[in-house]
């Protein structure tokens, strides 16, 4: 009875799991979306409670991450839009607790060959849907128009949110083409399939984020403690140069209509980012709230006089378009410090685990934390947020210590 609960258990474990990877990429669920997003805190709290004892092991393993964790949820009593930031943090808390699930169940080898079947599965299933919806003379179901050109979204909300999920697919099928010669036909596929997809995206951030990948591969041939300092500073340098290269393409019509001297269709995203810096300035220690600021008389004001009064009637719904900025809007100073210092804690360990152990999955978890601070720059907050995305480093974030540990105990020094 035993064994065949536990099996049982088991594939619920499994279907749970693939249901959060995708449900929370913004994939496009029509009228199941609420059904969804209701269903998904029994599922989270399904997985918790198989391994309850270990994921509040895990959990306490990261202070600066549990006290931010600390800091969304009690940002409640002094938010500008209470009602919102219970929402919000509630599916915040769903993605951590996600995050923390996988560290604790997964080491790294079988969280990296997670991913890698997960993403496979996203890329398959795009191309089908994309395929379906074309069939059925219903391609605006998988293709919109975006400045005038056709860019492919696939099964997601966004031509970003696909592009961004087929980086990482690219991302992973390409560390496994190089790291053995294991079902080749299918990794090469697989890096084909999601390449494809990552082109048909349009989505130019996205483009970036993966060429800025392949600029990371050089480290692997980086071996031995004397290289270390070489390894810091070769990322530091890529974080500086694919953060110039995001703004640039992220801006690219104002700077062409700034240099050839002609009227904007829009004002671009630096006004943005001065007006909502300004209203930062105003609550510096905590912000406004987790997901409040942008319903406040200052949120509004900044949204109805830039261009985005023309594309978002609701500015509850409306981001900065850069992730550091909302969180100091949200959480302050305290807020953005607690992030920086687990983000950067987290890189330089995952850089030691890559000298240590000069392994794929030390790698992609460097890969990943690279790309993630850099779209961020352009892009909305994700890493904290309730985003697949947010899971995924929270649960680098733990199985990097983990790792850190396990190599301690078997006694080489870090």
């Amino acid at each position: 009875m035993n064994l065949k609960l536990n099996s049982l258990c088991k594939k619920l474990e499994i279907i749970t799991l693939f249901l959060m990877f995708l449900g929370f990429f913004d994939v496009n669920l029509f009228a199941l979306d609420a059904p969804f997003k209701n269903a998904s805190y029994g599922m989270v709290s399904f997985l918790i409670l198989l391994r309850w004892k270990r994921c509040i092991y895990v959990a306490t393993k990261d202070i600066p991450l549990l006290l931010l964790f600390g800091t969304v949820m009690f940002s409640y009593f002094w938010s500008a839009f209470p009602e919102d930031t219970l929402k919000v943090s509630k599916s915040f808390v769903r993605e951590t607790l996600f995050g923390v699930y996988l560290a604790a169940n997964y080491n790294h080898k079988d969280l990296v060959r997670l991913f890698l079947w997960m993403f496979g599965l996203a890329t398959i299933l795009n191309w089908l849907f994309c395929g379906f919806a074309i069939a059925i003379g219903q391609s605006s179901l998988a293709i919109s128009q975006t400045n005038s050109e056709d860019s492919w979204t696939g099964f997601l909300l966004h031509k970003q949110y696909l592009g961004r999920m087929m980086m990482h697919a690219a991302i992973l099928f390409l560390l496994s083409v190089l790291n053995d010669k294991k079902f080749h036909w299918f990794k090469w596929t697989g890096l084909s399939l999601s390449v494809s997809l990552l082109l048909l995206s349009k989505s130019k951030s996205s483009w970036i984020g993966f060429l800025l990948s392949l600029t990371l591969l050089p480290i692997l041939s980086f071996s031995g403690w004397h290289y270390k300092l070489r390894t810091i500073m070769y990322v530091i340098a890529v974080l500086i140069v694919g953060s110039i290269a995001v703004l640039v393409f992220g801006n690219f019509e104002t700077i062409v209509v700034d240099i050839l001297r002609k009227p904007p269709d829009f004002n671009g995203r630096f006004i943005i980012w001065q007006l909502a810096i300004e209203s930062g300035l105003k609550q510096l220690w905590l912000g406004y709230g987790y997901g409040a600021f942008w319903r406040t008389s200052e949120g509004e004001s900044i949204v109805n006089s830039t261009w985005a009064a023309l594309e978002h009637d609701n500015a509850k719904e409306f981001h900065a378009h850069n992730g550091f900025i909302d969180l100091f809007l949200q959480l302050g100073v305290v807020g953005l410090l607690l992030f920086m210092l687990s983000f950067v804690s987290t890189l330089i360990r995952v850089i030691n685990l890559i000298h240590l152990t000069r392994t794929i999955e030390s790698f992609w978890m460097l890969e990943f934390m690279v790309l993630a601070f850099v779209l961020q720059i352009s892009e909305t907050l994700t890493l904290i947020s309730h985003s697949t995305h947010c899971a995924i480093y929270v649960a680098i974030v733990y199985s990097s210590i983990l790792w850190k540990n396990q190599i301690r105990k078997e006694g080489v020094t870090i």
